[in-house]
């Protein structure tokens, strides 16, 4: 019984563990939904995460509503951790959806990549950059936060 609990307090601390402030995030290279690999050998200003798939609709909603180039006039990427997601359910169902959306979506396949980065149960993550080294973390709820945690 022992062991079962002290699994369980240590999956729930890594729930929301990853990089903190002041840390250095090595380049990443991720495809987008569309199949694109996307090197991000230095971080952008703003990265957008999702690891749920309701504060990505929240995210999606969002820069659907934006014009065409806001992410990159912000100096800011989207990426979804869809690591979670059973391989059948992303191929058949997820990226068939993300394809619909005009704006570039950066995809976690990794597991391991996805839980390096800071997460809330229901939150959006915004992480802030000064070139590589993590300098501010805003967990956000909806569109409102997350327009302001993108151009301040």
């Amino acid at each position: 019984m022992k062991k079962i609990v002290l699994f369980a307090l240590m999956a729930m601390s890594l729930y929301g563990a990853g990089y903190s402030v002041g840390q250095v995030v090595p380049p990443l290279s991720l495809k987008d939904q569309f199949g694109h690999t996307t090197q991000l050998t230095t971080m952008p200003k703003t990265v957008i995460m999702a690891f749920e798939k309701a504060t990505a609709a929240t995210v999606n909603d969002y820069l659907a509503t934006q014009n065409k180039g806001y992410l990159a006039q912000n100096n800011a990427v989207f990426i979804a951790d869809i690591s979670q997601m059973p391989s059948f359910i992303a191929t058949t169902f997820a990226l068939p959806k993300l394809r619909t959306y005009a704006h570039p979506i950066l995809l976690i396949e990794n597991e391991e990549e996805g839980l390096a980065f800071p997460a809330q149960e229901g939150k959006i993550t915004v992480l802030h950059f000064d070139h590589n080294r993590v300098s501010g973390i805003d967990f956000v709820s909806n569109a409102t936060e997350l327009k302001k945690g993108i151009a301040p």
